[in-house]
């Protein structure tokens, strides 16, 4: 953790774990224009599809490697493959409990209900309305004028002087307040909207 002494080899810098590469390209324009997180590692850079073990495994591993990690988890597909589970082994959200107990101390755990959508929607609006898909969370996103053109993509995200994050800091105080609302993240109520992204920023010491 910060401060303290882990071995000459630790690096003191800050690696975020993700599940897909939204993720990264929204948290490279967060380090791009923030001066004071130059330290900011995005691990994987380019993120593979994986399962919730496996990306559990990259976090216990930097964890020892880094003097903080903070793990963004979009819970769609967690959710989804829960409903589909025939009972034969553990089931994602079973498996995902099992990882959480197993935090490193030195690990920040940040969940979003469906997905990363929802906490850019709560920079325009507040709602713990649960969305069953990205799809609709964006559908919601295009009706305010603030979203207007929006657009997966990498030139969306990371055009120059009006990227992702430079479009939306305005109004990145109203979404701290309106994750705060969504109450704790909760496994056993999955069903309903939430984002803890305000953990990164308290965290990070933005806002």
């Amino acid at each position: 953790m910060k401060g303290s002494s882990r071995g000459k080899d630790l690096r003191r810098a800050i690696a975020c774990v993700v599940d897909g590469v939204t993720e990264v390209w929204y948290l490279n324009m967060l380090k791009r224009n923030e001066p004071s997180l130059r330290g900011l590692a995005i691990k994987p850079e380019l993120p593979q599809k994986k399962s919730v073990q496996e990306q559990f495994c990259c976090v216990k591993a930097l964890s020892k490697a880094y003097s903080e990690v903070i793990w963004i988890v979009d819970t769609d597909t967690i959710i989804r493959e829960t409903r589909q589970h025939s009972g034969r082994g553990k089931s994602p959200r079973h498996v995902l409990n099992e990882c959480l107990q197993k935090l490193p101390i030195n690990v920040v755990f940040i969940a979003n209900t469906p997905c990363l959508e929802f906490w850019f929607l709560l920079h325009a609006v507040r709602t713990t309305r649960y969305y069953d898909s990205c799809e609709s969370v964006i559908k919601e996103m295009q009706k305010h004028s603030l979203f207007s053109g929006y657009e997966k993509t990498k030139r969306y995200f990371t055009a120059e002087k009006n990227d992702i994050y430079l479009r939306l800091k305005p109004f990145l105080s109203q979404a701290i307040d309106n994750a705060r609302i969504t109450e704790r993240f909760d496994l056993e109520q999955l069903e309903r909207g939430h984002s803890g992204m305000h953990k990164l920023f308290d965290f990070l010491g933005i806002f």
